[in-house]
């Protein structure tokens, strides 16, 4: 199994030193450490970590929360801040970025853990409501939330309809509903077909149109789910 990668972003050697062991002990993989805003940005984009430790004050003139603002505007990574101050403005300010943690020096293993293993945890959890994963052999198609339309079955066979493509899988409709598009965006409205509801344009008693301009079926018993 592949080990996570955590960028270190903090400008005092020791803390660094002991965070790196603390971190590889732990089975996680360090692929970089940068003291500046623009280390980080250069590590960032040649190292693709899973999870950036950020500390708030850094050498140069922008600071961890000004790159933790680019984090957001540009990668969406998960991100753990680590500092020192845990004073009003400054956890004000780390609110500000939605980070994914937030570590007061000093800190020991235990702490770097929880914070890691949750971070790791809760960026799954979102990736999960963002995206759809569909099998593929050994591996795993991952499509957008927003770009899986609905999923038309046929006995035991379902295409999916998303905005660019088909793709057909052996799996009952029943099955499709309760593992692959299991998310609140998805609902039953005929036996044989499951749409997501940001694609539905406008509705009549019998059918559904959808913003890709296709007509589906309403079928009696499922129009209650669309109130």
């Amino acid at each position: 199994m592949r080990r996570k990668k955590i960028l270190i972003v903090e400008d005092q050697l020791i803390i660094t030193m002991d965070l790196e062991y603390m971190l590889e002990e732990l089975g996680y993989q360090v692929c970089g450490i940068s003291t500046t805003y623009e280390d980080a940005i250069a590590a960032i984009d040649s190292g693709q970590p899973d999870l950036i430790l950020i500390d708030i004050i850094l050498s140069g003139e922008k600071t961890g929360i000004d790159l933790a603002h680019e984090i957001n505007r540009s990668y969406h990574m998960p991100f753990i801040f680590l500092t020192s101050h845990a004073d009003r403005g400054t956890i004000e300010a780390a609110k500000s970025t939605k980070p994914a943690g937030y570590i007061v020096k000093p800190f020991n293993r235990n702490d770097v853990y929880a914070s890691v293993e949750i971070a790791f945890n809760h960026a799954e959890t979102k990736e999960e409501d963002q995206n759809i994963f569909l099998p593929d052999g050994k591996h795993k198609t991952k499509i957008p939330v927003d770009e899986m339309l609905y999923a038309h079955a046929e006995g035991n066979y379902t295409t999916f309809i998303t905005t660019s493509r088909k793709i057909v899988l052996r799996k009952c409709l029943k099955e499709v509903s309760e593992t692959i598009l299991n998310n609140k965006k998805f609902i039953r409205i005929h036996k044989s077909y499951l749409i997501n509801k940001d694609a539905i344009r406008a509705r009549s008693a019998s059918n559904i149109l959808l913003n890709n301009g296709e007509n589906l079926p309403l079928g009696r018993a499922y129009a209650g789910c669309l109130c």
